[in-house]
C-alpha cells in the first residue's frame, strides 16, 4: 500500500511538472504560431514545382531594399539575408566561399512571390523568415567547363530574415508585423491581378523559355523589339522627277492625259503634272 501511494504521488508530481513546462511555453508558442498563420492568410504562398515553375502563383510583393542578395532557383544551399530595423545587412564574409557564383543582387522594383514563411529563436534574437522567387526569370551566364559557358534564364530565391530581440514574436501583431515585412517588401493591389495575368502566359512554356511575368516580354529581348514598326513614310513626289520615277513611286496612274510636251499622270488622290518629261506640278 505504500509502495502504491509513493507510486501514486510520484506520478501524480510528474504530470504537474509537465504541465507547468507546458503552460510555461505555450503562450510564446501559441503567440509565434498565431502570427505566422496570420501572415499566411494575409500574404498567400506560391506553390513552386522542382523546375522553378510557378504551379499556383500567390502574392505579389515589390523589392523596395538595396542588397538582396539571391541564388538560381533550385539551389542546394540559400543563404539568409538579415534585416535589422528595415536595413539589408550584408550576409557573413565568412560563407563567401560558398556562395553560388551566379550571386544576383536583386534591385528595387523586381517583383516577387512568398515561398515561405517561417519564424526561428536562436541566442538572444527572434528571427521572422520570408523566402521569396523572382516573378520574372532572370537572364545569366553560367560556367560549363573551364572555358565555356552558356546563357540561360533562371528564377531567383532567397531569404529575409528580419531580426528582432528575443520573445518579440510571440508578442507581435499581424499589423506589426506587415509594416515590418513591407519596408522591404511593398504590397501593390494592381499587381496582383496584372503578375497572374501575365503568368499564365509564362507557365504556358515554361521551363524551356521564360517571359517576363511583369512585361509579356521575352527575359533578355530588349522592348525595341516588341515596340510596334515605325509608320511607312509618305510618298514623296518632287519636282524634276520623271515619269518612270513617278509610277516606281506611285505606281501605274489610274489616267494619263497626253497633251503633247504636257502629260498628267491622274491617281486616286492628286494628280502629277510632267512638262517635257520632267515634273512640273502636284495638285
Amino acid at each position: 500500500m505504500l509502495l502504491h501511494r509513493l507510486y501514486a504521488r510520484k506520478v501524480t508530481l510528474g504530470a504537474l511538472s509537465a504541465l507547468a513546462v507546458v503552460l510555461t511555453l505555450t503562450p510564446a508558442a501559441f503567440g509565434q504560431d498565431a502570427l505566422i498563420e496570420g501572415l499566411k492568410q494575409k500574404y498567400r504562398i506560391s506553390e513552386i514545382n522542382a523546375q522553378g515553375v510557378v504551379a499556383n502563383p500567390g502574392t505579389v510583393l515589390t523589392i523596395e531594399a538595396d542588397g538582396i542578395n539571391a541564388e538560381p532557383y533550385p539551389t542546394m544551399i540559400t543563404f539568409e539575408n538579415p534585416v535589422v530595423d528595415g536595413q539589408v545587412k550584408q550576409r557573413s564574409k565568412g560563407l563567401g566561399f560558398l556562395k553560388s557564383n551566379n550571386l544576383q543582387i536583386l534591385q528595387p522594383g523586381q517583383k516577387v512571390y512568398i515561398t515561405k514563411i517561417n519564424e526561428s529563436t536562436s541566442g538572444q534574437e527572434d528571427s521572422l523568415k520570408i523566402t521569396i522567387l523572382t516573378s520574372d526569370a532572370i537572364l545569366a551566364r553560367f560556367s560549363s567547363g573551364a572555358y565555356s559557358s552558356y546563357q540561360t534564364a533562371k528564377r531567383y530565391s532567397t531569404t529575409l530574415a528580419f531580426k528582432l530581440p528575443k520573445g518579440s514574436l510571440s508578442g507581435m501583431s499581424v499589423d506589426s508585423a506587415s509594416k515590418m515585412i513591407e519596408a522591404v517588401l511593398s504590397f501593390n493591389p494592381a499587381d496582383q491581378v496584372r503578375t497572374h495575368d501575365a503568368g499564365v502566359v509564362t507557365r504556358s512554356c515554361e521551363p524551356h523559355c521564360a517571359i517576363s511575368a511583369t512585361t509579356g516580354a521575352p527575359v533578355g529581348t530588349p522592348s525595341s523589339a516588341f515596340a510596334p514598326p515605325p509608320p511607312a513614310s509618305a510618298p514623296t513626289i518632287a519636282l524634276g522627277q520623271t515619269p518612270d520615277q513617278v509610277t516606281s513611286i506611285l505606281g501605274t496612274p489610274k489616267q494619263i492625259v497626253d497633251l503633247g510636251s504636257k502629260k498628267i499622270y491622274k491617281y486616286p488622290d492628286m494628280k502629277v503634272v510632267f512638262t517635257d518629261g520632267k515634273v512640273s506640278d502636284v495638285q
